[in-house]
């Protein structure tokens, strides 16, 4: 015979979760929540914003074989790079000495739409003052915390 408790009917109870045991864990996932859902935005809108620091990275070698080749630089960054936009970046574009010979200015300008609103349309800038030997990447209307640690101001 078995010794386990029996209903009326002679069937076993069932196991019962107390009010306490829910609430417990409403709470833990109210708790993971709040921790989770700030710091996913943080990153999704600093990932947003380096792929324009991306694309300007990626226009300095361009840039500077065009500088060395012609003596100045280019009139637009379009016959240089190709493209110059991307899934988050809405263009690249020469926005200081275009077709000079001496400091030039590229910025990257996200997108108003499908951007977190953080960075939507804001930019920022890369240059260069000796010919593209070195090339500086800082904000141009970027929140510096969703810039990389390089383009930060010092």
């Amino acid at each position: 015979m078995s010794t386990e408790p029996q209903d009326k009917a002679g069937a076993k109870p069932r196991a019962r979760i107390s009010w306490l045991s829910w609430f417990v864990l409403v709470v833990l996932v109210g708790i993971v929540g709040a921790v989770v859902l700030p710091s996913y935005g943080d990153y999704l809108h600093r990932s947003q914003m380096s792929e324009a620091v991306a694309l300007l990275g990626a226009a300095r070698a361009p840039f500077t074989e065009y500088r060395a080749a012609r003596k100045k630089w280019p009139e637009s960054a379009g016959p240089v790079l190709g493209s110059t936009s991307g899934r988050y970046t809405q263009s690249v574009a020469i926005t200081s000495g275009a077709g000079g010979t001496g400091a030039i200015e590229l910025t990257a300008t996200l997108r108003t739409e499908g951007v977190d609103r953080r960075v939507a349309g804001k930019s920022v800038r890369m240059f260069s003052t000796d010919s593209g030997k070195t090339w500086s990447c800082r904000a141009g209307t970027a929140p510096q915390n969703a810039l990389p640690l390089d383009c930060r101001a010092d």
